[in-house]
């Protein structure tokens, strides 16, 4: 058999951004701390140094952090890795150096600046560029190789290659988003493999002549197929051997080497990519944004200030803004994947239900329909009492159907929803079984916020205001937004929504506010 992905190691992929290298190393992860790097982080900003790249200087820690977790594993990820680089958190004069002394100076083929991007890395042209890594695929043992390259943004051309030599590759198919992997063996002979999406790691291992293993982003399988001689031409990335057949994607990173572990080594690259995406910003800030990037979003990258400053916003409020919050999460400035991404890293991942990209609009957030789409937040109405409650949802376009819910627990008893009985009005309960009607704004926060058994004060068309109605027993449902939860979801609203909160008591004016800054921060962009 080839070499094992292992189940542990893959299941523990899509943890968050520090929980990665963790969760592979144990106590064996080397973090550099401070000024002082290691000596082999050091040896490779040196390298950066007498190449002319200064862009790194700014990204230290994160490559740092990267290198020393290959270090601590050694073997084939450090010690006899062949080949190996990093497109993110370099200037264009980095691409070039290789992440250990000793391995070749990689050549570049036409690439110029506007080609890097320090977040998310190096495009091709499906022309002229490609990076010959100065290694043969008779490097390695005929049965004993590994290859991978992180593709932020995959462009499918037919047999475009994102790396490779003529009998160890993996590349693209113009007709059906497929991945062709061959590894040395007859390229006719080539598994053929349809993803949920190469927007991800894509790697491939052999530990034996008869078969090999391959992995995509969250698919791996294994192929049989026997090995033949490796034809001792060179690896290339962004095409293959002297620059045949390139592509037009994207790509963070890449290595070529022995075998190893494609889970482990995928897990390392994703801190790399959150902590790249992180830096300059707060703690807690940076822990969105690797969630996100783990989650697939790149869209975020663009709005990643505005996105910071209300997270700021809301951890220097502290409380029911921040720290006891239950739920909440942004529809603006992220992408698909991330409308999932809750805010905080200790709230539950959201469920999407239907939304596809097309429903969404990164300035004014995620558009529902009146049948059948739905987020649900995964967290109980009973996480909070029902004395000491608040929950709104933040209109950006208004819904056209009645009787449809923005946001809700259970359809019956006490509990929260927000139910339209025209176009003018919502029928409001936040932790009680009758409920009181207020404007159905155009615009804005629509929301209430519980602090006794009688006193409620709620927001609606840009005012606050308080009233009386007795507090009910929660029944325990989830709470859904765009639908409210019967069992399962019904009455879907088709309004769009920029972001929702759900949690203890707070002023929902101040909330308000953040989340208009939010918005208009980020349609500046």
């Amino acid at each position: 058999m080839a070499l094992a992905l292992g189940s542990s190691a893959a299941s523990k992929i899509y943890l968050g951004a520090t929980e990665i290298a963790l969760a592979y190393l144990g106590t064996t992860q080397v973090y550099s701390a401070g000024g002082a790097f290691s000596a082999e982080a050091q040896n490779y900003f040196d390298r950066l140094d007498t190449a002319g790249d200064t862009t790194y200087v700014d990204y230290k820690q994160p490559l740092a952090n990267y290198i020393d977790s290959l270090v601590a594993l050694g073997g084939a990820y450090w010690d006899t890795m062949e080949s190996a680089a990093s497109f993110v958190g370099v200037g264009i004069q980095g691409i070039t150096v290789p992440l250990r002394d000793g391995m070749p100076v990689i050549t570049e083929n036409n690439f110029v600046a506007g080609d890097l991007n320090q977040l998310t890395g190096l495009k091709g042209d499906a022309s002229t560029k490609y990076l010959s890594t100065g290694v043969l695929d008779n490097d390695v043992g005929q049965n004993d190789y590994s290859m991978s390259s992180w593709v932020t943004d995959p462009v499918y051309l037919d047999n475009a290659y994102w790396m490779g030599s003529a009998r160890i590759a993996h590349r693209s198919s113009s007709t059906s988003s497929v991945v062709k992997f061959s590894t040395n063996n007859n390229s006719s002979s080539q598994i053929n493999v349809t993803p949920d999406t190469a927007d991800n790691f894509i790697g491939q291992v052999r530990t034996v002549g008869t078969e090999y293993d391959w992995f995509i982003n969250t698919n791996s399988g294994n192929f049989v197929k026997a090995s033949l001689a490796p034809t001792g031409l060179g690896i290339s990335v962004f095409a293959y051997s002297a620059g045949t057949s390139p592509n037009a994607s994207r790509i963070a990173t890449y290595h070529y080497g022995p075998a190893l572990d494609l889970a482990t080594l995928q897990g390392l690259q994703a801190t790399l990519l959150a902590e790249i995406a992180g830096v300059g910003f707060s703690t807690e800030a940076a822990d969105y944004f690797g969630r996100l990037l783990n989650a697939g979003d790149k869209t975020f990258l663009a709005y990643r200030q505005p996105l910071a400053n209300y997270i700021d916003s809301l951890v220097t409020l502290g409380g029911a803004y921040w720290d006891t919050m239950e739920s909440a999460a942004s529809f603006v400035g992220v992408g698909i994947q991330g409308v999932t991404v809750p805010l905080k890293s200790t709230m539950s991942t959201l469920t999407n239900n239907n939304f596809v990209a097309g429903d969404l609009d990164q300035l004014t957030g995620l558009k529902g329909n009146t049948s059948s789409k739905y987020l649900n937040t995964n967290v109980a109405d009973t996480a909070v009492t029902n004395v000491n409650s608040s929950a709104s949802v933040h209109i950006t376009e208004k819904g056209t159907g009645n009787f449809d819910c923005l946001l809700g627990s259970q359809e019956t008893g006490a509990g929260f929803k927000f139910i339209t009985l025209s176009t003018t009005l919502v029928g409001l309960n936040i932790g009680d079984a009758g409920g009181f009607n207020v404007t159905y704004p155009n615009s804005g926060m629509l929301g209430g916020s519980r602090v006794s058994t009688n006193s409620i004060s709620y927001i609606s068309d840009g005012t606050e205001t308080s009233g009386t109605t007795p507090a009910g027993t929660l029944q325990g449902g989830n709470l859904f937004v765009f639908a409210t939860n019967n069992g399962s979801a019904i009455r879907h609203a088709d309004a769009r929504l920029a972001t929702y909160h759900f949690g203890p008591a707070l002023d929902l004016a101040t909330l308000e506010g953040l989340q208009a800054t939010l918005i208009t921060e980020i349609a500046a962009i």
